[in-house]
């Protein structure tokens, strides 16, 4: 049988193993704590594994305060400019991976490979194809000028994955608790400590993928803020000639304009907005008339057509969501309080789905060293 490992999911996979029991208490049941507690469920045996949080995916209606169900969510590579994006670039291609097998054996998850595309009015990271964006890519090249639109400097297309956001979740929550008996508690942590008690086990471990960083005292991490984001779930089914593709794309003033996909008849996740540390949760008209404005310039496909001729989007439903964003990226770490060890795993902002399955792989190799330490 083939070995379909990445270079990285080897390296983690053939670690030694230890065979011991050993109880997990998983904070957070967005993507992030879903996708670390389904990495170490396939990755680890003998472990109990408990998720605690305010809001499940079957939580309806969904909170503004629970992000996973409002992303759109596809995975758009992105050329790295620091050290932070360097590291999670190698967590996307992790996911990447295992998406492509979602969506090959189980398309009931929503998973679904089309072609990416990227317009970008200017940037040199693109432009000059810095590291992180095309590697691993498949079926990644760069546009000739011909295909881009007029005032335009970079293209590029490629393989990636779209997915049905509130449905995925549903997906991986179904399927954490039917083939690996995971337990679900509805509880708010006032304090990250008191995850111990969910366990009733003082030497449980604690995966920490609460958002923004739930502190073992209580408070959230300062390095962590929210990013906010609008966007239009529109009708398409009329006309779906976007079905197989998704389209970012990147303008000179900060704006961002995408159409994703949301497949097995999810509509079309049409945005957006990137307010960094607003929280409003109301809709604002402002941010839903300039989506629609950009949006029936480079997806009229999308618009319907009323008696009198006139083109619009058939809007759904407004999302308005809180990305969890922290200074520096993503905390991967290994920490301990009262003799407790955390794992922390939160502050991916708006890539959440795209390292999702990485951050987990990363999440077990922790655990790993975490029982070692146990035993000594």
């Amino acid at each position: 049988m083939k070995d379909r490992r990445t270079p990285v999911e080897k390296v983690y996979w053939n670690e030694p193993l230890f065979f011991m029991p050993k109880e997990i208490v998983i904070v957070g049941a967005g993507v992030l704590g879903l996708s670390s507690a389904l990495a170490v469920c396939e990755n680890i045996q003998h472990v109990s594994i408990t998720i605690v949080a305010e809001h499940h995916p079957d939580s309806f209606p969904y909170s503004s305060q629970y992000t996973s169900p409002w992303a759109g969510a596809h995975f758009r590579p992105f050329p790295s400019k620091n050290e932070a994006e360097l590291r999670e670039y190698l967590l996307t291609r992790v996911t990447w991976k295992r998406m492509k097998r979602f969506a090959s054996e189980n398309p009931e998850s929503s998973v679904k490979i089309v072609q990416g595309i990227d317009y970008v009015e200017k940037d040199e990271l693109y432009e000059g194809l810095s590291k992180g964006y095309s590697e691993e890519i498949e079926n990644f090249r760069v546009l000739e000028k011909d295909e881009v639109p007029d005032g335009f400097a970079f293209g590029a297309s490629y393989d990636t994955f779209v997915l049905d956001a509130p449905h995925y979740i549903q997906f991986l929550y179904k399927k954490l608790r039917a083939e690996y008996g995971v337990k679900f508690v509805k509880r708010k942590l006032e304090m990250l400590s008191e995850a111990v008690e969910v366990s009733e086990n003082p030497h449980c471990i604690i995966i920490n993928c609460s958002g923004n960083g739930l502190l073992w005292n209580g408070g959230n991490d300062p390095a962590c803020f929210p990013i906010r984001g609008q966007t239009l779930l529109v009708n398409s089914s009329h006309n779906n000639a976007l079905a197989d593709k998704t389209i970012t794309i990147q303008h000179k003033s900060g704006d961002w304009t995408f159409c994703i996909n949301r497949p097995l008849n999810g509509g079309v996740i049409i945005g957006g907005t990137k307010q960094v540390n607003e929280t409003d949760v109301s809709v604002r008209e402002q941010d839903s008339t300039a989506v629609k404005e950009r949006a029936s310039k480079y997806f009229p496909e999308l618009m319907r057509t009323d008696k009198n001729g006139n083109a619009f989007f058939d809007v759904i439903r407004t999302n308005v969501g809180f990305r969890p964003a922290r200074k520096g990226g993503v905390n991967l770490t290994l920490d301990s309080n009262n003799g407790v060890p955390v794992i922390n795993a939160y502050g991916a902002a708006g890539s959440g789905y795209e390292l999702s399955y990485g951050i987990g792989m990363e999440v077990v190799k922790k655990v790993r060293h975490a029982q070692r330490a146990q035993r000594l």
